[in-house]
């Protein structure tokens, strides 16, 4: 087998007819998990599960009311999707350098993601619906409410 060169004139791009909606664009993606972690988690500390929770529930207000609910002891489990987004997303926010792994997995902001998250928050026309509705939720959605969610999942879809 013979190695072949590759030259640049080989690679070609081509614009591509549909736009990426805005909702799975890195850079929004990256900028709502900075929000999440910043404004609900503790200490600027978030789980991945916690992550794919908080972002589809800011797909729509019914989502983050039934989120909100659970979180308060009031409502059913909500459904949540994992979105690899969230996962893609993950990995530049830490190449970016605005949020790290810890050794218990968990993922917390780095000054320079708090910054960000900050910066957005303070110009109070960027990500607004956004920025509302994770001031809604808080600090309510707890580690142990999400454990509690994890058990549910795996109780009810795990072969025994």
């Amino acid at each position: 087998m013979e190695d072949y060169p590759l030259l640049y004139s080989d690679i070609v791009f081509n614009a591509k007819p549909d736009a990426v909606p805005y909702n799975y664009r890195i850079s929004y993606k990256v900028s709502q998990l900075c929000l999440i972690m910043f404004i609900c988690g503790r200490g600027s500390v978030s789980s991945l599960v916690k992550l794919h929770m908080i972002s589809f529930a800011l797909f729509s207000s019914s989502n983050m009311s039934r989120l909100i609910e659970f979180a308060e002891g009031k409502g059913n489990a909500p459904i949540v999707r994992f979105d690899p987004a969230v996962n893609r997303a993950l990995t530049y926010a830490i190449a970016y350098g605005f949020a790290v792994q810890q050794q218990n997995a968990k993922f917390k902001l780095t000054d320079h993601g708090q910054k960000l998250a900050n910066k957005i928050i303070l110009v109070d026309d960027i990500m607004v619906n956004e920025v509302a509705s994770l001031n809604d939720l808080g600090k309510k959605l707890t580690d142990s409410k999400v454990d509690e969610l994890f058990i549910l999942w795996r109780d009810m879809y795990a072969e025994s």
